[in-house]
């Protein structure tokens, strides 16, 4: 998959700037938009994302498939993975939250947002991921929810471009893959990254506060959550709440 780049020193958010723009990108290549800083940078559920310049990834992968493709709600699933994969390989010891959120020592390192806009008969795929690379403690703490970097965990710092360029060619892997063949050969490595242990946790489904214990990730990548009465609901979208 050819990948065309699209760098800014500074922007509102790399997910907005491609949504907006995605109407000029090339369906047949992969558009990466990245940024050294975020002026508005945002998560799920419109949340503020802290993207302070130079120390992270910010970036925006986009790309186009048939319109009416069903599993497309895996795609931030295969970023997620080929996010952990990297940390591994840097050493680390990520972990997977449900749906898609990147852990170190069980604090959020990575987030993931994905949106989509038809255009004629194709959907482009608009796949954001912040990255803490080098993010120093002190603005770790005043986020305000647990955070952590790859510095912080690791006591050494990173070269952001080498990180972003082995995401960018391991997630261009997964992807073509996935486009392939699914979301069935991701499923093992997605249930073991997600590290289930049976805690009891509470799960917002943008409607209701659930409570109750994970039962399985189905093999298409949703959750089967296990409630007090013993029984099992199954969620396509939702957050599990810390």
């Amino acid at each position: 998959m050819e990948i065309v780049r699209r760098h800014f020193e500074t922007i509102g958010s790399t997910n907005t700037w491609a949504k907006e723009n995605a109407v000029t990108f090339n369906k047949s290549l992969l558009t990466l938009v990245t940024a050294n800083a975020q002026t508005a940078g945002r998560g799920r559920f419109k949340r503020h994302w802290e993207s302070p310049p130079g120390h992270n990834i910010y970036a925006t992968y986009c790309f186009f498939v048939e319109k009416h493709r069903a599993d497309v709600g895996n795609i931030p699933q295969i970023l997620a993975i080929s996010a952990a994969e990297v940390l591994s390989e840097c050493g680390l010891s990520p972990q997977l939250k449900w749906p898609n959120d990147v852990l170190l020592d069980k604090k959020k390192v990575g987030g993931i947002l994905c949106e989509t806009t038809p255009l004629s008969d194709q959907l482009c795929m608009i796949v954001g991921i912040g990255l803490n690379v080098n993010m120093t403690q002190e603005i770790l703490d005043a986020i305000g929810q647990p955070a952590a970097s790859m510095q912080s965990v690791s006591g050494k710092s990173w070269d952001v471009d080498e990180v972003l360029e082995k995401l960018t060619r391991q997630f261009v892997k997964n992807l073509e893959q996935f486009l392939e063949e699914g979301f069935l050969p991701f499923y093992k490595k997605y249930v073991e990254l997600m590290k289930l242990s049976g805690e009891n946790i509470r799960f917002n489904d943008n409607r209701t506060i659930w409570e109750g214990t994970i039962d399985s990730i189905g093999t298409d990548g949703t959750l089967y959550l296990k409630l007090s009465d013993g029984n099992i609901r199954k969620f396509v979208c939702g957050e599990i709440l810390f």
